[in-house]
């Protein structure tokens, strides 16, 4: 079999255990969808779940092979020596992000391909991955709840009493998310919930003078249920080409969206009528960029501890989300418009991103998630949801148009620095003889 340019060299004698017939070729298909389907259940990108299986599949000399992925579904095909097509569908639901996850499996799969070991010896490495794979406490987890909350509430213009108003709401926030997760609650009920009792608990916040502004104070709780990642992921993996994967998590995003604005709507409404003259409509207070850098800073850790990342890695990380919004301030700041000073960070961003993934040997999908946590328009969402509340369809129009503009001009910058890395891979990949 000729060797492929660029290509790991497949040419290497073949163990006895690794004789190329049938029960090679199901094992081959079947180890590399276990291994893609953990990768998904951890969150991965679409296109990292599909060249998980490609890598494997190629790894081990077979060039015919075919995936295809949505979230919550793989396919994957290969044709064996004989021409005979083999297929194998993985159904996984949905689970929380674990950056940790994706780091590990990973790293398998790229030792998987270097050293190509015999199928029993890999699905042993696969388990032992898997028993690896580092998951926060309790504590951790309203901890990080509580810091999403505060650092966010400073961050978005909020007095430090409203920030700590927000900080209890992320803990109310976390605490109806595990509950509602135990009862294996679907996406829309989770989402209504939990966004009845943050608004809710940060109007009575305001109506007994913890807070101020009880719109700050849902904001920054609200941070922990805004399907910003989605969205803009939703938008990544259209303009890439995986249209259903992109349309699929569009949906999940409107469902997500429509329980939000009902949740804080009834809420809102019930404490108003408990509670009149609660403290709303104030004006944010106007806090310097090194605040609203390490705000920022606060919320994207908490964020990176509810994402589970672990290791030496987390302060780096954390310096990709001051990179971000320094970016992003200082353009507005010199008259750039929005969209495009959010596009101009998020490229920053992605190449920060894709420096730090290189230098460390790590996806970079961790230090891009943590760098775009400032960038999330989370008070453009809030805000359109209040404007639908109160009726005023005109406003919420324009408002609702503005904050997609931003996750858009996100999604493109982040697309603009990854793709340029992957051709510049494939370039460089193309140049070894």
């Amino acid at each position: 079999m000729a060797k492929k340019k660029g290509s790991a060299d497949n040419t290497a004698p073949v163990r006895p255990e690794m004789e190329r017939n049938e029960q090679f070729f199901e094992d081959l298909l079947e180890f590399s969808v276990s291994l893609a389907n953990k990768l998904q259940a951890c969150g991965a990108e679409t296109y990292r779940v599909e060249e998980t299986i490609s890598r494997i599949i190629d790894a081990y000399g077979v060039k015919k092979a075919d995936t295809f992925v949505i979230p919550g579904c793989i396919m994957a095909s290969l044709e064996t020596d004989d021409g005979r097509i083999l297929t194998k569908i993985r159904r996984e639901k949905s689970g929380d992000t674990m950056l940790d996850g994706i780091e590990r499996y990973s790293g398998l799969c790229r030792r998987i391909c270097a050293e190509k070991p015999p199928f029993p010896e890999a699905r042993k490495l696969l388990r032992e991955t898997e028993s690896s794979v580092c998951s926060y406490g309790r504590l951790v987890y309203y901890l990080a709840a509580f810091l999403i909350g505060f650092g966010f509430g400073i961050f978005f213009g909020g007095t430090v009493l409203d920030a700590l108003s927000a900080g209890l709401c992320g803990l109310v926030t976390g605490a109806a998310l595990k509950f509602t997760g135990r009862l294996n609650a679907n996406a829309f009920f989770k989402s209504f919930v939990c966004s009845f009792l943050l608004a809710f608990f940060a109007n009575v916040f305001a109506a007994i003078g913890i807070c101020k502004n009880a719109d700050i104070a849902t904001i920054g709780a609200l941070m922990i249920l805004v399907p910003g990642f989605l969205f803009t992921n939703s938008l990544r993996d259209v303009i890439y080409g995986d249209t259903m994967s992109g349309v699929n998590r569009l949906v999940q995003v409107l469902i997500i969206a429509v329980a939000l604005v009902i949740g804080t709507s009834g809420a809102v409404g019930l404490a108003r009528y408990i509670f009149p003259g609660i403290g709303t409509g104030l004006s944010p207070v106007q806090h310097s960029l090194p605040i609203e850098c390490l705000a920022g800073l606060v919320g994207t850790l908490g964020f990176g501890l509810l994402f589970n990342m672990h290791g030496r890695g987390i302060p780096l990380a954390l310096i990709g989300s001051v990179i971000s919004w320094c970016t992003c301030s200082l353009l507005m700041k010199a008259g750039l418009p929005d969209p495009a000073s959010y596009l101009i960070a998020a490229a920053c961003s992605s190449f920060y991103a894709e420096i730090m993934a290189r230098v460390r040997k790590f996806p970079a999908t961790s230090y891009l998630l943590c760098a775009l946590v400032p960038l999330i328009p989370g008070a453009g969402i809030y805000y359109t949801m209040d404007f639908i509340r109160r009726g005023m369809g005109a406003e919420a129009y324009t408002k609702g148009l503005a904050t997609a503009a931003i996750a858009g001009a996100v999604a493109i910058g982040v697309l603009l620095i990854s793709t340029g890395f992957r051709m510049w891979g494939v370039w460089k990949k193309s140049r070894i003889k």
